[in-house]
């Protein structure tokens, strides 16, 4: 939902405001980055291989939980380099093709590995 009294971005970028009718089960989701199940980095200097893999990885979570990604209502994605956006931005539109869920988006000086290029945190309403 994007009322006309804020700015609308489009639909093709986000959501201003998803709306959940209560009671219902409220995933947080830790950030997740391109690390694998055994440990591994994944895509060391790709910036597109590693938001697949978080995705994959919140994907992963979600199904475990009895969730997919169309109960995610809201992203917080952590940019090491903010240039990367056009990239995430398409993997978004892959994976949310029908609303894309709320978003915040900023760029930091570091993640908590130097490997790491992005880190992406969920939210899912069950």
């Amino acid at each position: 939902m994007s009322p006309k009294t804020v700015w609308d971005p489009g639909a093709q970028l986000l959501s201003q405001c998803i709306v959940v009718a209560n009671p219902a089960r409220t995933l947080y989701l830790s950030g997740q980055t391109a690390i694998t199940a055994d440990g591994q980095f994944e895509g060391v200097g790709d910036v597109e291989a590693q938001i697949r893999l978080s995705f994959e990885n919140i994907r992963l979570i979600l199904d475990a939980a009895g969730g997919t990604l169309d109960n995610v209502v809201k992203l917080t994605v952590y940019f090491v380099n903010l240039g990367d956006l056009d990239t995430y931005t398409g993997i978004l539109g892959e994976l949310f093709p029908r609303i894309r869920p709320a978003q915040t988006v900023v760029e930091v000086s570091r993640l908590a590995m130097d490997e790491l290029l992005i880190e992406i945190d969920a939210t899912a309403v069950l």
